[in-house]
């Protein structure tokens, strides 16, 4: 007998920039209905400690919870908050965010719980990562079949149009 089992449905993107002061931030977009209640962060790790990427499918690793930013109200189709000091009414469970050198983490927002949750697309980001973006970029992976090995691969695009496409009803499941 197989076992299956279902991704919960994708209303939106996240994505990991800076804000003006170079602090990291989580952005993130949502279609119509979709507003996140908070946003989860992870990382993989194994014996050795946390991973710098994510690990091959026959990998021991396994995924370490790090925090969830709960959401206040939110209005609108996009957010952000600093990872690092939430304000504005985001808080952080179970304790603050420090984004250590040499760990790759996971960041996807979500509404509901269980079969009725509802996931923005995830983002994986590192401390070194972030060092490299700019106020107004936005990181984020995209999915490249052209590569000889069609893989997940970062691309920074402006907050603009991270906007856009996380909020277009064609990217929504």
């Amino acid at each position: 007998m197989g076992v299956t089992s279902c991704s919960p449905p994708i209303a939106g993107s996240t994505g990991v920039s800076v804000d003006a002061e170079g602090h990291p931030i989580v952005v993130l977009a949502w279609c119509e209905g979709a507003t996140p209640e908070g946003v989860s962060i992870s990382h993989y790790e194994d014996a050795s400690g946390p991973l710098d990427a994510m690990p091959g499918p026959s990998s021991g690793a396994t995924v370490a919870d790090d925090v969830d930013f709960i959401a206040p109200s939110l209005d609108g189709q996009s957010a952000s908050f600093r990872l690092d000091a939430p304000d504005d009414g985001w808080t952080v469970e179970p304790k603050p965010f420090v984004l250590r050198p040499g760990v790759s983490y996971h960041a996807f927002g979500y509404q509901g719980r269980g079969s009725n949750q509802v996931n923005t697309n995830y983002v994986s980001f590192s401390a070194d990562s972030v060092a490299t973006l700019k106020p107004g970029s936005v990181l984020v992976q995209r999915y490249d079949e052209k590569r000889s090995v069609p893989d997940w691969v970062d691309v920074v695009i402006t907050r603009k149009e991270f906007d856009r496409q996380g909020q277009d009803p064609a990217n929504c499941q």
